[in-house]
């Protein structure tokens, strides 16, 4: 299954499974849209249409996480699978990820 982006007002839902042929288009088109979001906004990304976890998606996130940091905004992830929350964990980003400390 091939990865997917959808801007819903703002929201962003990634959908499929982030691999290494699409993970730099996936990056763009976030980038791009959270660009178009205010500065300061509150924007969520929705991840419950995400296939598999694994560290590219995890860096997907991250360099999302840095958009929007960049623009003041604070970005909030839904959905995410108990194997990506567990790879954040082992990874020690799990506090953006999830929201808590």
């Amino acid at each position: 299954m091939t990865a997917s982006v959808r801007e819903a007002g703002e929201r962003l839902e990634l959908a499929g499974q982030v691999t290494a042929n699409n993970v730099v288009a996936l990056r763009r088109q976030g980038e791009r849209w959270l660009a178009g979001c205010e500065t300061g906004a509150a924007v969520t990304i929705d991840l419950s249409s995400v296939s598999s976890a694994s560290s590219l998606l995890l860096s997907l996130l991250l360099c999302w996480h840095r958009a929007a940091s960049r623009k003041s905004q604070h970005l909030a992830f839904d959905g995410a699978s108990d194997q990506l929350l567990e790879l954040s964990r082992l990874n020690g980003v799990s506090r953006w990820l999830t929201g808590s400390p």
